[in-house]
C-alpha cells in the first residue's frame, strides 16, 4: 500500500474516533453564551485529542518536543512565577501566573494534537465552529431585543443570583425586570475573537455565493453583537481587524510585521501618550463616552504610580491589592471617576509595566513580537485571517480587562486553537502534501506557529 493511502486511511479511522466537531460546537457556542465557563472548554479539547494523539506511539513525542513558541512561553511565564516573590498578594499572583502557564501549555498541546483528526472530522470541526459562533451570535441579540429575557428567568428562579447586589440589574416585586446590556461585553469580546478563526474555517467550507452569504451573517452578527452589548473595544477590535484583513490582501508581508511593530510601540509610547492625554484634559471632554474618560483618569495615575518602580514593577496580578480605596481617593470637581488605578490599568500594555516593570516589558515584547511573526508560517490562505485575528487581540488588550482575566485567558486560548483547526480546514494539500516523515507537509507550517 502506498504512503499516500496510508495517510488517508488513518486520517478516515481517526476522524471515527473523534469527537472534535461536538467539542466545537459546544465550546463556541456555550462560550460566547456564558463566557465564565471558559475554562472548561480548553483542557477538554487538549485532553480529547491528546488521547488520540497518544494512541500512536510514534508521535506521542511531538506533545512535548520544544520549539521556539514553548520556549518562549516557558521564559514569560517563568518571569510571571519569579515577579510573585515581590508581588503584593504573593499568593493571588501565583494563582494568576499558573493559570496563564497552564493555558499557554494547553493551547500548544491541544494545537499539536490536531493531526489525530481525520480530514473529514476535521472539515467536520469547521462547520461546528461557525455553527457555534452564529448560535452565541443569535443569542446575545435575542437577549437584548428581548430584554434579558432568558438572563431575567435564570435570576429569577435562581435565590442567590436574584438576591445578590448587582448594578447591572433593576429589581421590581422582588424580580429582576431590567438587565443592563453592557452585562453581556464578555460575550461580545469571545465572539470578536472567534469571528476570524470562523471565517477561516468557513472558507474550507463554501464557495461562492454561498460562502459569501454565510460570511456576511457571521461577520454581521459579531458585529451586531459588539454593538448592541455596548461594548466598544470589540466594536473597535472588528473594524481594525477588517481593515488589517483588507490591507493583507494586497500587502501581506507587510501587515504581518506591521502588527509586530505597532505591538512593540504600544509598550514604548503607553506611558507618553497617557499623559500626554490626561494633560490635553481630554478626561473633562464631554463628546467622550464617560467609560473612556475614565479610562484615560485610570491610565494617567496609574502612570505614575509605574514611576516609582519602573524596573521589575509591583508584582504580577497586584493592582487590585495595591489599589487605594475609591473613598480615600481624590475626585475633583468634572471628574467622572476618582484618581484611582482602579481594579485593573484598562490597558494591557500599561498594566504590564505598573506590575512586570521594564524587565516585563522587554520580555514581553520579545515573546509577542516573535509569535505575531510566526503568522508567515501558517499556509499562505490562512495568514491573512491569522493577521486580522491578532488585530483582535491587540485592541482588546488595549483598551478591555485585566490580562489575569481567567476567562479570558481560556478564552484566547481557545480562540488561538480555533485558529488552528481552522487553519488546518482551509489548506486543500493536507492530505496529498506528504513530508518525508510521513505527515502532510502543510500540516508541520501550521504546528510551527503554535508549537
Amino acid at each position: 500500500m502506498s504512503q499516500a493511502n496510508t495517510v488517508r486511511l488513518e486520517g478516515h479511522s481517526r476522524s471515527h474516533r473523534s469527537g472534535l466537531p461536538v467539542i466545537l460546537l459546544l465550546s463556541a457556542s456555550v462560550t460566547s453564551s456564558v463566557p465564565r465557563i471558559t475554562w472548561l472548554f480548553l483542557p477538554l479539547v487538549t485532553i480529547t485529542l491528546g488521547l488520540a494523539k497518544i494512541q500512536r506511539p510514534a508521535n506521542w513525542k511531538e506533545l512535548i518536543e520544544p520549539n521556539c513558541a514553548l520556549i518562549l512561553l516557558s521564559l514569560i511565564s517563568f518571569y510571571f512565577f519569579l515577579s510573585t516573590a515581590w508581588a503584593v498578594d504573593p499568593g493571588a499572583a501565583f494563582l494568576k501566573a499558573t493559570v496563564f502557564a497552564i493555558v499557554a501549555f494547553l493551547t500548544i498541546f491541544a494545537s499539536r494534537a490536531v493531526d489525530a483528526v481525520g480530514e473529514q472530522q476535521l472539515n467536520r470541526a469547521g462547520v461546528a465552529l461557525v455553527a457555534g459562533l452564529l448560535i452565541g451570535a443569535f443569542f446575545l441579540v435575542f437577549e437584548v431585543m428581548t430584554n434579558f429575557l432568558i438572563t431575567r428567568m435564570v435570576i429569577n428562579a435562581i435565590p442567590m443570583l436574584k438576591h445578590q447586589n448587582n448594578p447591572h440589574v433593576r429589581p421590581f416585586a422582588g424580580d429582576v425586570v431590567w438587565v443592563k446590556p453592557s452585562v453581556l461585553k464578555e460575550n461580545a469580546a469571545i465572539l470578536t475573537m472567534g469571528l476570524w478563526p470562523g471565517l477561516l474555517a468557513l472558507s474550507a467550507l463554501a464557495s461562492g455565493t454561498r460562502r459569501l452569504l454565510v460570511a456576511g451573517l457571521l461577520f454581521a452578527a459579531v458585529a451586531a453583537g459588539a454593538i448592541l452589548a455596548q461594548h466598544h473595544s470589540s466594536m473597535v477590535a472588528v473594524c481594525a481587524s477588517l481593515l488589517v484583513f483588507v490591507l493583507a490582501q494586497r500587502w501581506l508581508s507587510v501587515v504581518i510585521r506591521g502588527l509586530a511593530v505597532i505591538y512593540c510601540l504600544a509598550f514604548a509610547l503607553v506611558l507618553p501618550v497617557d499623559f500626554a492625554v490626561y494633560n490635553a484634559d481630554l478626561h473633562l471632554a464631554d463628546w467622550l463616552p464617560s467609560s473612556f474618560r475614565a479610562r484615560i483618569i485610570i491610565w494617567e495615575y496609574t502612570a505614575e504610580r509605574t514611576l516609582e518602580r519602573p524596573v521589575l514593577g509591583i508584582g504580577a496580578a497586584s493592582t487590585p491589592a495595591a489599589r487605594e480605596p475609591e473613598t480615600l481617593s481624590e475626585k475633583p470637581e468634572g471628574y467622572v471617576y476618582p484618581r484611582n488605578t482602579g481594579r485593573h490599568a484598562h490597558d494591557v500594555f500599561l498594566q504590564i509595566w505598573y506590575e512586570l516593570g521594564a524587565v516585563g516589558v522587554i520580555l514581553s515584547m520579545l515573546v509577542g513580537a516573535a509569535l505575531i511573526l510566526r503568522v508567515g508560517l501558517l499556509p499562505a490562505e490562512a495568514q491573512p485571517f491569522a493577521a486580522a485575528f491578532v488585530a483582535v487581540v491587540l485592541s482588546l488588550a488595549a483598551f478591555a480587562w485585566s490580562m489575569w482575566e481567567t476567562w479570558l485567558m481560556f478564552g484566547m486560548g481557545l480562540s488561538v486553537f480555533y485558529l488552528n483547526v481552522a487553519s488546518q480546514a482551509r489548506t486543500s494539500e493536507r492530505r496529498s502534501s506528504v513530508s518525508l516523515t510521513g505527515e502532510p507537509a502543510v500540516l508541520k507550517q501550521v504546528q510551527a506557529v503554535t508549537g
